[in-house]
């Protein structure tokens, strides 16, 4: 019986070894290192960046103010709040858009727009 279970390891070994030289074992080897230097970046990409650094959404915006859907997301949406606050308040164009057109006075975009830009002319003389 023991002789039996020697040669099956035997021949075993000499399989797993033929195996491990053929073109499927380069490839998930290949496939492994691949996966391991992507785990790396992002690791290092996560740790490197500073929490809250996420784009126009950095800060938390005013007390009641909800974010703007990403899918409702336009080109100058992510326009800072100009207020004289000691650092930026969080508040974005689309935040303050977005409040405007669903929550507070129900306007249409073009009205909303011209809310925004009035208040931040006002603040900017």
């Amino acid at each position: 019986m023991g002789q039996r279970l020697d040669a099956a390891a035997r021949i075993s070994a000499r399989t797993v070894r033929a195996a491990a030289r053929g073109p499927i074992a380069t490839q998930l080897r290949e496939n492994i290192a691949f996966l391991r230097r992507v785990a790396g970046a992002a690791f290092t990409e996560a740790v490197s960046t500073p929490r809250g650094s996420g784009g126009p959404h950095e800060a938390p915006p005013h007390p009641g103010l909800e974010r703007q859907p990403a899918a409702e997301f336009r080109p100058g949406d992510d326009e800072h709040c100009t207020c004289r606050s000691p650092s930026w308040c969080g508040a974005t164009k689309g935040d303050v858009l977005h409040d405007l057109m669903t929550h507070g006075m129900r306007l249409d975009r073009q009205q909303a727009e011209a809310i925004w830009d009035e208040a931040q002319g006002a603040r900017a003389d």
